[in-house]
C-alpha cells in the first residue's frame, strides 16, 4: 500500500509506522497462540464429564470482570451463539490487539518520544480518560 507522505511533518515517524506492521502482526499472533500454549482454551473447552469447569469463572480470571458472559447475553441471543463463546471471541481479540498496541506504542515512544499532546478539547469539563491513561 502506497501512502501519500507529502503532508507529513515527521517522515521518520511515518516510516516507522509503515514498517512496524510486520512486528505488530507477529506480536498479535504470539498473543493469540499463547491461549493454546498455556492451555487456557483446552481448559475452557474440556469435554471430560468428570472434570467440571466454571467457564464464566475461567474467563473472568483470565480477562477480568468485563469478560463475564452475562455481559454478552443480549448480543449472543441476537447472534444465536452462547454468551460464553461471544465473550471468548471478544476478549481474546481485545486482549491480543491491546497487547500488540502496547508493544507498538512502547517501541514508538522509545524511538521518537512524546510527539506532543493531541488533546484539543476546549471543554474543561470533559474527562478525556483515553488520553490520560
Amino acid at each position: 500500500m502506497l501512502m501519500d507522505k507529502s503532508r507529513t511533518t515527521n517522515k521518520a515517524a511515518l516510516d516507522f509506522v509503515s514498517k512496524f506492521n510486520e512486528i505488530y502482526f507477529q506480536t498479535f499472533t504470539h498473543h493469540l497462540s499463547s491461549f493454546v500454549q498455556d492451555g487456557f482454551l483446552k481448559d475452557l473447552f474440556e469435554k471430560n464429564p468428570s472434570v467440571t469447569r466454571d467457564k464464566a469463572k475461567l474467563l473472568i480470571e483470565k480477562f477480568g470482570d468485563t469478560a463475564n458472559p452475562a455481559n454478552f447475553t443480549s448480543q449472543a441471543q441476537v447472534m444465536n451463539i452462547q454468551p460464553t463463546t461471544l465473550s471468548l471471541i471478544f476478549s481474546i481479540a481485545l486482549y491480543a490487539a491491546s497487547r500488540s498496541w502496547d508493544n507498538f506504542s512502547s517501541h514508538f515512544y522509545s524511538k521518537f518520544g512524546d510527539m506532543g499532546s493531541d488533546d484539543d478539547d476546549d471543554d474543561a469539563d470533559t474527562d478525556d480518560y483515553l488520553m490520560d491513561a
